[in-house]
């Protein structure tokens, strides 16, 4: 019964996978049909020592991704704050924080493309009309603003992820807690730092590997804001897989930067399952 759906995954999951292993270790251009012979390991060699561009963009994407993971995690751990509490409004203010989750990333990009707009940007008309600025500002042409742009969309875009699993963590945290705390004289920070963080813990460790995984991995967020430019200053890893297989037509260096990748996801959800697997026995 099972077999239709497994020969379904097996042909467009698997295959894929076990085919782009293979190419990593072969010469293969999808322009030259004839190509492919085995190269072992020399497309990692090549990257991992003498590429240049790969350590770059290596590079920002691991600054990228623990800028937007550390930033999501500080605004979402303040907003589960201000709204584990009851308050008037609390569901409206969550359903709006929660807006950049559901919304999809080609309809947030595109909006950001424009509110950035160098001309007719909503964000630059505000800052020129008050005076804050004499020039529109070149968010997303010039080089070292555009890395600071997309680290700040990635943000607005994962934060309420965060903060949707913080606050149930937080409210997981029985009050009488806090209660026996006050009592004892302890204020809102000694409450905080005995009480609130090792007791989200294991939450706050999950869902930070998994914001690791996800933005690592991410591909639309900066592919539909800059293309990864200007002058590939925005490039990260997804990006510069994308580029090397159909722009630069280089399809086994390609696999080569995706296989990379594969391990470093593989050791991040090895972490992921180790703290899983401590919760459920804590639990």
């Amino acid at each position: 019964m099972t077999a239709p759906a497994l020969l379904i995954i097996l042909a467009v999951s698997f295959y894929p996978l076990l085919n782009g292993i293979g190419l990593s270790f072969r010469d293969f251009n999808a322009m030259a049909p004839n190509s492919g012979k085995f190269v072992g390991f020399e497309n990692f060699s090549k990257l991992l020592f003498s590429d240049v561009e790969f350590r770059q963009k290596f590079g920002f994407s691991i600054v990228y991704t623990f800028s937007v993971v550390g930033l999501s995690y500080i605004i979402g751990f303040i907003l589960a704050m201000m709204l584990k509490d009851e308050m008037r409004g609390r569901g409206i203010y969550r359903t709006l924080f929660l807006l950049p989750w559901v919304v999809a990333p080609s309809v947030a990009t595109t909006n950001w493309s424009w509110l950035f707009n160098d001309r007719l940007g909503f964000i630059n008309g505000v800052l020129m009309k008050i005076g804050l600025v004499e020039k529109p500002i070149l968010f997303l042409a010039n080089e070292t603003i555009a890395k600071f742009t997309v680290i700040m969309t990635g943000t607005w875009r994962n934060f309420p992820f965060m903060m949707i699993i913080i606050l149930a963590g937080l409210q997981s945290i029985p009050k009488e807690l806090y209660e026996s705390a006050y009592v004892d004289g302890a204020g809102f920070w000694k409450s905080l730092y005995y009480i609130t963080i090792p007791r989200i813990r294991g939450v706050s460790s999950i869902c930070i590997i998994l914001e690791i995984i996800w933005t690592f991995n991410n591909f639309e967020n900066i592919y539909l804001l800059t293309r990864g430019g200007p002058n590939n200053s925005t490039f990260v890893m997804p990006i510069l897989t994308y580029y090397t297989a159909f722009f630069r037509n280089k399809t086994s260096y390609a696999s080569a930067i995706a296989v990379i990748m594969l391990i470093i996801m593989l050791g991040f959800s090895m972490i992921y399952f180790h703290y899983q697997k401590n919760n459920e026995e804590d639990l």
